[in-house]
């Protein structure tokens, strides 16, 4: 006598006979990856605090209010009031900072390993917009609590905009949605970063990650265009993404999830006095990813300071185009690695000066 199959099994036959999705997984998830790849889980690992902002903002939503007279209450309800409230938004906090800082050194070590040369153009200008909604993401946010230090930290990030060339009037007066800070900054801030953060991030990850399905990990050691492989030698460098290198980045989230946890509990996210337009805190300081900029601004013409990091991410993003060097390892480009190098020192000694001063 036949068995019949559980419902589940049955609504996935239902399911895979008119949408195919058995084939959709095989081309996922049988994927081969250079056994050379050193990929340290950077971008998995970016991806994971993504998705714990959006559950983690999900909930904080539910409560939040975006107005100057309920904003700050309603942060103080979720905190005191709302079961396990003060830990999600703790997480929320600290897993928007470690996306930042997950983001950089993805972004760091495909660029140090050179695979960001000739056939990953795209996948690379991709990553470099992912970096921008991702830095983006961080400023909006942090302007929702509207305490004290989130208020004036709000006023020293958009006043950097006022010296961008030409339109650095009009970006600050789009920014602020009037020439200061006010309820209309409020519900600007809130609806760029529940709405239009994500949507642009979810596009542009789309993109990234399906071109790097597509065209696969680059080999760091090897060059661009790659070297060709005799195919007896082909399978011996080749590793099975499933179910290798996904449980790998699966126990890297699990690590990540500890972490988080721990440092949501013992460091929760804290809450200043109001925000008071006419009472203005000593030192007050953007956030850590643009204090370098807030410490180079201290030292330079302000249109300088600015024009600077412009052409910066400018020259990151032609960076495929720039680097004509078809080597990928670090030791058969010194002149890239070496500015690299010393473009991350100077903008950790930025950092680092600008929290201490």
């Amino acid at each position: 006598m036949q068995t019949q199959k559980p419902i589940t099994w049955r609504f996935w036959d239902w399911l895979d006979g008119r949408y195919k999705l058995a084939a959709l997984m095989e081309a996922m998830l049988h994927v081969e990856i250079p056994r050379t790849v050193r990929t340290y889980y950077l971008g998995g690992i970016t991806l994971f605090f993504f998705m714990v902002q959006v559950v983690t903002g999900i909930l904080l939503t539910i409560y939040y209010q975006p107005t100057p007279d309920t904003a700050y209450d309603s942060i103080l309800f979720i905190m005191n009031e709302v079961n396990f409230g003060w830990l999600i938004r703790s997480v929320h906090a600290w897993g928007a900072n470690l996306m930042i800082l997950f983001c950089v050194l993805h972004l760091l070590r495909i660029f140090f390993q050179g695979v960001y040369k000739a056939p990953r153009e795209i996948t690379w200008g991709a990553g470099i917009f992912l970096l921008a909604v991702t830095l983006g993401f961080g400023f909006t946010g942090y302007l929702l609590p509207w305490d004290q230090r989130a208020f004036w930290a709000t006023t020293v990030g958009t006043e950097i905009a006022r010296a961008v060339p030409l339109i650095g009037e009009y970006l600050l007066v789009f920014l602020r949605s009037g020439p200061e800070i006010t309820a209309r900054t409020l519900s600007r801030f809130y609806g760029i970063h529940v709405l239009v953060m994500p949507a642009s991030l979810v596009f542009l990850l789309a993109i990234h990650l399906t071109l790097v399905h597509q065209q696969g990990l680059a080999d760091p050691t090897g060059s661009a265009p790659p070297e060709p492989v005799s195919p007896g030698q082909d399978k011996k460098k080749l590793l099975p993404f499933f179910p290798n290198y996904i449980l790998d980045e699966v126990i890297a989230w699990y690590v990540m999830l500890a972490i988080l946890i721990i440092l949501a509990s013992i460091f929760p996210a804290g809450l200043e006095e109001p925000a008071n337009p006419l009472v203005t805190p000593e030192h007050t300081k953007p956030e850590w990813y643009f204090l370098f900029l807030y410490q180079w601004l201290k030292f330079v013409p302000r249109l300088v300071g600015v024009i600077t990091p412009l052409i910066g991410g400018l020259v990151l993003l032609l960076l495929p185009l720039i680097d004509r060097n078809p080597h990928f390892p670090a030791h058969k480009r010194p002149v890239a690695v070496a500015i690299g190098a010393i473009t991350v020192i100077a903008v950790i000694f930025l950092t680092i000066w600008g929290w201490l001063s």
